[in-house]
């Protein structure tokens, strides 16, 4: 024990006057730090704050291992520095410990500054198991750092340990999701990915800093990680030499594929199960929604009966964290993205409390199409793309609508929030476009299937093959049904109860998505305001749903599901088409590559 820890004292002082050291712990590190987080100020939030600790990490310690661990070593044999203790009484072990503590004393500082930084300029949250990440960080410093001693030990030259360490580096660097995100990769690259510890260490180390995730729950990177420390200490130490003159034959680089093969392991099984790859869009999307917005200079309809002429909201971390009417403070000071919205109104995200997602909206013989698994993922999707938030649904078997729940609620899916009929309480209010839908399919026509909204978010194949099976379809007669559906929505609002939106869509000639738009615009024609109309569609639906203290407001504290239109549709109902964004928990839609994605 005294020989290791007299050569830890003498690694340290000589490390310490090593101004490269210093340079690629600490000066390297912060020159990526700022010039990347100065870019992720405006609007990163949380989320952006986490990927640019992580990016910073993993440079740090692949750095540590492969140039601090590596290179150094090789350094030190070519210089003739080891041949001198050949002479001493000591083994490799103290020497390959020393390296590995060392490198890791000199390293800690740098986390803990990174973080610092991270956290007071950048907004940063700190992980409830921050003693955890340290835990974790520290075995992957400790297993870098031991497999950069094995190049070390199976190089014949310095040129040679360059080579070798670049073709590492520079992978792990680029395919870990520390410089590009995972999720934009193509799949077969995220495949790929899995066999590399880097990638491992990253998502381990986002899932602490970001769903404060424990080591359990990345029990399978943490044992990969000692494993990979263990095996490559152990190697380092047989294959060990004090003088660059002992030669090593080709065949020893074959000991780098042993230290690797923990993770090959991992990586034929996560490519089996994909859940890292679940857990890749789940980070993605976390990411997304944890970003800093204000919304601009919009009219904002509130939810509980009062419309601010000119406010803008501000939202973090998923939430609406404070709605200012009149001016508000500079997005600059909120470090927030601004999404500009004069002239556009405001609303919470639409809720549809009746829909069928066994059938697709399509006619056949009997009446309507199923719907399967891609199916019900696309409608979902198209309930997004409409500005429809939640629904809640009443006709698809659970074995499908059940792990769909799941998928949307942890993000690895893009869609409305699924509710099924058991959930709040049954609504009475009858669906007038349905009775629309009735009365047009006992007519042949097609007009329901030819609107913008529809046409946009509408499987191409159905709405073709719907349109064709009209011609032959024979519904019975139901003149009247729209006025008798009115009637009872008026008798509905005469009695003092609230009114939600139920479109029963799905049923024939009503696509997925956009039928609550035409709903709307049917009641305002039948008589009621249209702030009535919109407090069903957002306000009282969440309320029905029993999620009225969680969404369904504009207001403080509130998730933030929210619809931007264009114009305003408190004097024009059908301006409600007119979306100009969509936010969901926080994170601004991409409507366009919902579809494209099915994330």
């Amino acid at each position: 024990m005294q020989s290791y820890l007299a050569y830890m004292r003498t690694t340290l002082s000589l490390t310490l006057r090593d101004r490269l050291i210093l340079f690629f712990n600490y000066i390297f590190p912060l020159i990526f730090f700022f010039a990347f987080g100065e870019g992720i100020r405006g609007g990163g939030g949380a989320g952006g704050a986490a990927q640019l600790i992580a990016m910073v990490l993993i440079l740090s310690v692949l750095g540590t291992g492969f140039f601090g661990g590596g290179m150094r070593a090789v350094a030190e044999r070519e210089n003739n520095i080891l041949r001198r203790f050949k002479v001493a009484p000591i083994s490799p072990g103290p020497i390959l410990v020393a390296s590995i503590v060392v490198g890791w004393l000199t390293w800690l500082p740098s986390i803990l500054l990174f973080l610092y930084l991270a956290k007071w300029r950048y907004g940063l949250e700190m992980p409830e198991h921050f003693t955890e990440l340290l835990v974790f960080l520290t075995l992957g410093v400790v297993a870098f750092r031991a497999m950069g001693l094995i190049i070390a030990s199976v190089v014949n030259s310095m040129a040679e340990s360059q080579v070798i360490i670049q073709l590492l580096y520079l992978p792990m660097l680029l395919l870990s999701g520390a410089t590009f995100p995972l999720s934009i990769l193509p799949g077969w690259l995220q495949v790929l990915a899995q066999f590399i510890p880097s990638t491992h260490l990253y998502l381990g180390m986002q899932g602490i800093l970001m769903r404060n995730e424990t080591l359990w729950q990345n029990i399978i990177p943490t044992a990969a990680l000692a494993v990979t420390a263990a095996v490559s200490i152990f190697i380092s130490m047989k294959l060990f030499r004090w003088e660059k003159e002992e030669k090593t034959k080709p065949a020893a680089k074959l000991w780098l594929l042993a230290v690797m093969a923990p993770f090959v392991l991992i990586g034929g099984w996560q490519a089996h199960t994909k859940d890292n790859l679940k857990k890749t869009q789940e980070l993605a999307r976390a990411m997304s929604r944890s970003r800093n917005r204000l919304i601009h200079d919009a009219r904002v309809f509130l939810g509980d009966g009062r419309v601010l002429e000119r406010a803008s909201v501000f939202v973090r971390n998923g939430q609406i964290e404070e709605v200012y009417e009149g001016s508000s403070p500079d997005a600059s000071s909120l470090r927030a993205g601004v999404i500009e919205a004069a002239g556009k109104t405001l609303l919470p995200g639409l809720v549809d409390t009746n829909v069928n997602l066994a059938l697709s909206g399509g006619v056949d013989g009997g009446g309507g199409q199923s719907l399967d698994l891609a199916g019900l993922e696309h409608a979902m999707a198209a309930y997004l793309y409409c500005g429809v938030t939640a629904v809640r649904e009443s006709g698809a078997p659970l074995q499908l609508t059940g792990p769909l729940k799941m998928e949307l609620e942890s993000g690895e899916k893009l869609g409305a929030d699924l509710f099924f009929s058991n959930q709040g309480q049954p609504g009475s209010t009858p669906s007038l476009v349905a009775a629309e839908a009735l009365e047009l399919l006992g007519q042949g026509r097609t007009s329901p299937l030819e609107r913008p909204l529809v046409q946009q978010v509408g499987p191409r194949s159905l709405l073709d093959s719907t349109a064709k099976r009209l011609g032959d379809f024979r519904a019975q007669p139901a003149a009247g049904m729209l006025d008798k559906a009115k009637a009872e929505l008026l008798k509905a609002a005469a009695s003092g109860a609230p009114l939600v939106i139920a479109t029963r869509s799905g049923s024939p000639l009503l696509i997925h998505g956009p039928a609550i738009h035409r709903e709307m615009q049917l009641w305002v024609q039948a008589g009621i305001p249209p702030k009535t109309v919109l407090l069903a569609a957002t306000a009282n639906g969440a309320a029905l749903l029993g999620a009225g203290q969680r969404w369904g407001s504009v207001k403080k504290g509130m998730v933030a599901n929210l619809l931007l239109v264009d114009g305003n549709p408190l004097q024009d109902i059908s301006n409600t088409e007119r979306i100009v964004a969509v936010i969901y928990r926080g994170e601004l839609v991409g409507r366009d590559e919902l579809f494209d994605t099915k994330k």
